[in-house]
């Protein structure tokens, strides 16, 4: 059966810690899922969520892994799956229909029977655009529900800050295009002189919200980088999804005084004047050690992504991973106007010192 999404389902939870650590906790999943909603609104693309109801005697905690081990396997890296109750297994599916929630619920009752696993599961839909045409936030018990504040209309000072940070955006980014023109240009020639291969380089990343774009780049390594980057992998100084080198091999004598001094970093302006980047924001990975980031992670994508950030000047501080992720979180929850221009001139100090590589 399939049900519309309604605002009591995105909050409120019982118990704070999961039966499994391969399943998020109630208290995570409900945060998931209104981060969701907010994700949903904004771009105004359905998701769907399924509560996998395990029947009384399949409700051992050996069950509740062996389901998990198996939704893992089966689902994307972007869903995320958690406990909806002591006998309820939620699983969110960002960016998918009803056809598609569907699809996947035919699935799994499948697979789950095929495993010995007997449960009921049941769809539920959340279409911001049919949301909004009902009216449905207008309904005056719903300002008492926990989930009130995921009404669609954003507050005004959010507005506010957003219109200016676009404003500061296109004029930063406007001016700045124009004084690196000449060094981009002798950077490019310097680059084709030396190596073989365009002096642009482009690659897609995930953007904010998942948006796919592609990033621009003064090339700084062998044209074939890329495809040596498989054989590197397992001498990465960078734990998690991320791929790092203190000293790759395949930079270019010309890529090492271009990273040092950041001019590598200029092309992104354009990203920036396009309205894909921000100048200041987490910074995008590159599409696959985006998607393979864990789901709490994924929150970095509210904002834009920024040519720098708070990671790009205390990277000192980043020891692992994980404490990259919550610099960037750190900006998603506390980023300001007046922070934007602190990491902007702790930026400039940064190519001043040659320490781009670091």
């Amino acid at each position: 059966m399939t049900r519309t999404l309604m605002p009591n389902l995105l909050g409120g939870y019982r118990a704070s810690k999961a039966l499994t650590p391969l399943l998020l906790s109630e208290r995570q999943l409900s945060r998931e899922l209104n981060r969701e909603r907010l994700r949903s609104d904004r771009r105004e693309i359905p998701f769907c969520l399924i509560d996998v109801v395990l029947a009384p005697e399949n409700r051992r905690r050996g069950d509740f892994v062996k389901l998990a081990r198996l939704l893992h396997r089966r689902l994307r890296t972007t869903d995320t799956v958690g406990h909806r109750g002591r006998i309820t297994v939620g699983i969110v599916l960002t960016d998918t229909p009803q056809q598609g929630g569907q699809i996947v619920v035919d699935d799994l009752h499948h697979i789950l029977a095929s495993a010995g696993l007997k449960c009921e599961l049941e769809l539920f839909v959340y279409d911001p655009v049919a949301w909004q045409q009902e009216h449905l936030f207008d309904r005056p018990d719903d300002h008492d529900s926990p989930s009130q504040h995921l009404g669609p209309p954003p507050p005004m000072s959010g507005r506010r800050r957003g219109v200016a940070k676009r404003l500061v955006d296109v004029v930063g980014s406007g001016v700045g295009l124009t004084l690196a023109a000449i060094p981009i240009t002798l950077a490019c020639v310097a680059i084709r002189c030396t190596s073989k291969g365009p002096a642009i380089f482009r690659q897609v990343r995930e953007g904010a919200d998942g948006k796919p774009f592609t990033i621009y780049k003064l090339r700084t390594m062998r044209i074939d980088a890329e495809q040596e980057q498989a054989g590197l992998r397992p001498l990465s100084e960078r734990d998690g999804p991320a791929f790092k080198i203190k000293n790759d091999p395949r930079i270019t004598p010309v890529g090492k005084l271009l990273r040092a001094t950041c001019i590598d970093e200029l092309p992104q302006l354009v990203n920036v004047f396009l309205g894909q980047m921000s100048l200041v924001g987490p910074r995008p990975l590159p599409w696959a050690e985006s998607r393979a980031v864990a789901s709490w992670q994924r929150r970095r994508l509210d904002v834009k992504p920024g040519i720098t950030g708070i990671w790009q000047t205390a990277k000192h501080e980043a020891i692992a991973f994980d404490d990259w992720m919550r610099m960037d979180l750190r900006y998603v929850d506390h980023g300001s106007t007046w922070l934007d221009m602190k990491l902007i001139a702790k930026t400039a100090m940064v190519p001043v010192k040659a320490r781009g590589n670091h």
